[in-house]
């Protein structure tokens, strides 16, 4: 069929392999679900089987895809390894290499045209038809770390038998559960794939369209609590995309993150290492360049009815000393830490007995020059115990600061972003 004259060329084509198997399956789920439901009885055994792989699925994914593959954000013990690449081949999303590499793309050029499944083409786009077509060859360079690695290379050169095979072992192993082969196909693989898979695809589309922007609003992502429930932890989409390198996405106790709390207990117990967090001064950082960004853009908006030069002296004023006792208080935290670590390895290498060769010496000359040595080495180690003290000293009153300031600057925030725009005008910006 010719293309319409004075019509755009359509600069992609269609991936029929993806668009097979995705039509195919949701198809065939919506002739034969109804037909099982009309003839058989779910048991108990059927239903908990299918969480248990559609939970097992989306901590795989999570967990390992997204946040050990793509953002390297922790490191595991291989059987951990193992076991996430099995259960991320079963949710079918593709191979380790082109799931990382398509996340890493889409953080790279966030809601821009290279983004494959950019927020601002639609909602459509961004939760499955950008699936639907072909996308470019994987570019080595962008996952470098990942693709040297054997058992990586190997389950993305034959991830099409792979996924069949876990496939039919979850099939079969829920079959052998519950004595039911069709509700096994039906419910336990097909309805699951379609629970995995939709859940997932929220994150593309939905967390970067339904929610709140409380850490950048630089990016479309999102925090959605809703949406952390449906995956198990990446609903908190906008802290997300704001520190990717965080093993965590919900970083307060009482955020729903499963994930964060499993790769936590496996560090307690010796199979996880080296788990990424954002230090709590740089996201604190972070939150007053976002209050301040929104109060601007208030305060503008409000430009005929305001002293808006005013107001936003003040906000910068009290933004930028926020920030500097924030920046203050991390470097003498962070120096304090390094010099409260050195003390502490002294101390261990004294206990264990390292120092004593040196107290074994019995010549005069090497004597007097271990006297000589020791008297710098105590010298030394009371200039940083005074250090130490000094710097203890300083981090309480930057804390007190820090304190005091995001009190006022809660407030600020509160009255700017809240206050009716009468009332700010009553108000003396400068008090």
């Amino acid at each position: 069929m010719s293309q319409a004259p004075g019509a755009p060329a359509r600069s992609w084509s269609i991936d029929w392999t993806n668009t097979l198997f995705l039509g195919g399956y949701h198809l065939l789920l919506f002739i034969l679900l109804p037909i099982y439901i009309a003839r058989y009885d779910a048991s108990a055994d059927l239903i908990l089987g299918t969480a248990a792989l559609w939970t097992l699925c989306l901590l795989a994914i999570t967990m390992g895809y997204h946040r050990l593959y793509a953002h390297k954000t922790y490191r595991t013990h291989p059987a951990i390894e193992a076991f996430l690449t099995f259960f991320g081949t079963l949710s079918t999303q593709g191979s380790i290499f082109s799931w990382s590499h398509d996340h890493r793309i889409h953080h790279r050029h966030v809601d821009t045209d290279l983004d494959p499944y950019s927020a601002p083409k639609g909602f459509w786009h961004s939760h499955m038809l950008w699936m639907l077509k072909k996308r470019p060859d994987i570019n080595p360079r962008v996952i470098h770390d990942l693709w040297e690695r054997p058992s990586l290379q190997f389950q993305h050169r034959h991830f099409g038998s792979l996924m069949v095979a876990t496939n039919v072992i979850a099939w079969a192993a829920l079959w052998a559960i519950t004595g039911d082969p069709v509700g096994s196909f039906v419910i336990g693989t097909l309805l699951r794939m379609f629970l995995v898979h939709h859940c997932t695809w929220f994150i593309n589309s939905l967390a970067h369209m339904w929610g709140s922007q409380p850490f950048s609003t630089e990016h479309t992502a999102v925090n959605n609590f809703i949406l952390s429930v449906l995956t198990f932890g990446e609903g908190y989409h906008n802290y997300h995309h704001t520190f990717a390198g965080d093993y965590r996405n919900g970083i307060r106790w009482w955020q729903f993150d499963p994930a964060k709390i499993v790769i936590w207990t496996l560090s307690k117990i010796g199979l996880a290492h080296d788990l990424k967090r954002v230090n709590h001064l740089t996201i604190k950082r972070r939150l007053v360049a976002a209050d301040r960004h929104l109060m601007m853009e208030r305060i503008e908006e409000l430009r005929h009815r305001i002293d808006v030069e005013a107001w936003k002296r003040q906000v910068e004023e009290a933004a930028a000393s926020l920030t500097e006792n924030l920046n203050g208080l991390k470097t003498a935290t962070d120096r304090f830490q390094r010099l409260r670590d050195e003390k502490m390895a002294e101390m261990r290498e004294a206990r264990d007995g390292k120092l004593a060769e040196m107290r074994s010496l019995r010549d005069q000359k090497m004597q007097e020059m271990r006297e000589a040595r020791d008297g710098t080495i105590r010298h030394m180690r009371e200039v940083r115990d005074e250090e130490i003290e000094a710097l203890n000293q300083r981090i309480e009153e930057l804390k007190q600061a820090v304190s005091e300031e995001m009190e006022a600057w809660k407030s600020m925030v509160h009255l700017v972003l809240e206050s009716p725009e009468s009332r700010l005008a009553m108000v003396p910006a400068a008090r």
